[in-house]
Formats: structure tokens, sequence, C-alpha cells
């Protein structure tokens, strides 16, 4: 174990000096690349959180078998506040609020840089408040902070992902980004596999997944069909700039990879039972959000932003991995 943990922080080391170099070449594709990667590896943190207090709030044996991982990942959102620094140094190159057609009291007074800093901070401070404090093991606790989860993920996806150009507004997108990384978090036990062996503990999963692929299925139609088809210009034209170039194609293989596949694999119940078929069920589900999380944000990116969001995902997730957030090594408590 300590050989692993050695080889994970050298490989840590180059792969932040590679990041470092990219920075220095192209400070803008860095720091625009940086973004999509750290709205990436936001995901299954936050979505682990959502799902302990869901389970502290309705119980179910799933939380038993899940528990450990979940809570490992959860631990993780302490570490979401330092990886957001240079998201506020950089925020400059990201960013263009004044030119992207929003009205001046909103830019002055709501899309401006130390409320938008404070937002984020305040929100993932919450955040790693109810994980330091399991909040999941009371049901009270539990309650509670799924109401300031709510609150929050009503703000902070709309300011990293919808804020950029062509900017746009939409009062449900922060429950469908909610959703998704509800199951960017399953698709990671299921690949981590807690509960091999167990097939009713398999099936509990897989029927979670399938609920989780719905959700944001339907939250994401939704919105399109509603945008698309009531012609709502200052919406129609964020999904038109997606039209262009790979992006179609990338959207369709988010859908096929990360719900159509694996939702009709789940339906076979050879598959739903089996630990190591609900693995490669994982992988397909965590690759077509990765791809889907390139749609919302690499096309407001140069073309090159593509090249440091990846190093950037990779770097962070050696970084939460550093501090043992998922590597075993003492035995956590089980949620309820």
């Amino acid at each position: 174990l300590m050989r692993a943990r050695r080889t994970l922080r050298s490989t840590l080391a180059i792969s932040a000096l590679l990041l470092l170099a990219l920075a220095t070449i192209d400070p803008t594709s860095f720091a625009q690349g940086y973004l999509a990667g750290f709205v990436l590896l936001s995901m299954v943190p936050i979505g682990s959180l959502i799902l302990l207090l869901m389970g502290g709030l309705t119980g179910g044996d799933w939380t038993t078998q899940l528990g450990p991982v979940l809570q490992r990942a959860a631990r993780c959102l302490p570490l979401l506040l330092v990886a957001f620094i240079p998201i506020i140094l950089l925020r400059p190159l990201i960013y263009s609020w004044p030119h992207g057609g929003a009205p001046g009291d909103v830019v002055r007074l709501y899309l401006n840089p130390l409320f938008f800093a404070a937002r984020t901070l305040i929100g993932l401070l919450v955040l790693s408040l109810l994980s330091s404090r399991a909040a999941w093991r009371r049901q009270a606790s539990a309650g509670v902070g799924l109401v300031a989860v709510a609150v929050i993920l009503s703000i902070l996806p709309v300011d990293w992902v919808l804020t950029l150009p062509p900017r746009a507004t939409s009062a449900a997108f922060g429950l469908g980004f909610g959703i998704e990384q509800i199951l960017a978090a399953l698709g990671f036990c299921a690949v981590l596999a807690p509960q091999a062996g167990q097939r009713r503990a398999n099936t509990d999963l897989a029927g979670l997944i399938v609920s989780a692929i719905l959700g944001t299925v339907y939250f994401d139609f939704m919105q399109f069909l509603i945008t698309w088809y009531g012609n709502i210009p200052d919406k129609v034209h964020w999904y038109a700039s997606r039209t262009a170039g790979p992006w179609p194609e990338v959207d369709f293989a988010a859908f096929a990879l990360g719900a159509a596949i694996p939702l009709l694999g789940i339906l076979v119940p050879r598959i739903r039972g089996n630990a190591g078929a609900l693995r490669i069920v994982g992988f397909m589900v965590l690759a077509g959000i990765v791809l889907h999380i390139a749609w919302w944000v690499l096309p407001a990116m140069t073309s090159w932003a593509w090249a440091p969001a990846m190093l950037s995902a990779v770097t962070l997730g050696l970084f939460f991995a550093s501090f043992d957030p998922v590597l075993p090594r003492t035995r956590l408590a089980h949620a309820p």
C-alpha cells in the first residue's frame, strides 16, 4: 500500500508539472480547460453527498453496501475549495460577462468577480461541512442538508456552466445537474463494486442507476424540447452554438455510452445481478458523463482547451486520491 501511495504521488507530481507547462504555453486554453476538468471532478463527491443524505433521510439496504465508498468520495469536498482557487485567479480568461449580452445591472450586481467567488466558496464550504459532520447520520440533519444542497445546486452549476459564452438561463439546469451528479456517484460505486458477490445489492445498485439515468435524460431532453420548440431567443442560441463541429456527435456518444447502452444492459437480469457486468456499466456511465461535460463546457472554449481539460481532470483525480479518500486504509462506519 505504501508503494502504491508513492507511485500515486509521483504520478501526481508529473501530471501537475505537465499541467503547469501547458499553462505557460497557452494560459487561456489552460484556464478554460481547467474549468472543464474541475466541473467534471466535482460530480462524484457532490453526488456521493446527495446519496448519503438521501439514505440518511429514507434508509435502505443500499446505504449499507455503498456507504463506505460514498463517504470516502464525499470527503473530497474540502479539496474542491482548493481546486477552485485557480478558477478565481484565472477568471478573466474564462468568462466574459460584460460582453455576454447580460443586462448591465446583472453584470454589476450578480456577475461580478467577488460575488461569483463568494457564491462558490460558500457553497462548497457548506457541502464540506455537511460531509465532515456526517449529516446523514441523523434523519433531521439529513433533511436539512438536502434542502441546503438543493439551494446550492440551483446556483453553482449555473454559475460554472451557463454564464460561459453564449450565456443562458435555466431554472431547471441545477436540478438536472444534481441528478447527473448522483448518476456519476452511482457509476463510481459500480466501478469499485463494494457490493461484489451479493446479488440483491447488485440489483439495488442497478435499480438506482436506472432511476438516475431516466432522471438525467428526462431533465436534459425536456429543457431542450421546451427551449427549442418554444423558440426562446435567449436560450436557443446556447443549443445552436453546440450544433457545429464535432459537438452533435459528442452529445450523441454521451447519450449512447452514458444512458442508452447501460439502460438496455441493466434490463438483462444476468447483468444487473452481476458485479463484474455492473462494473462495465459503471465505466460506460462515467465515460458518457465525461463526454456530456465536454459538450456542456468546451464549445465555449478555444479549440485546444480539450488538452488541458483532460490533463486537469487526471491531475485533480490524482490530487483527490492522494489524500486517501478512496483507497482503503481505515474502515469507515457504514451510512445508516
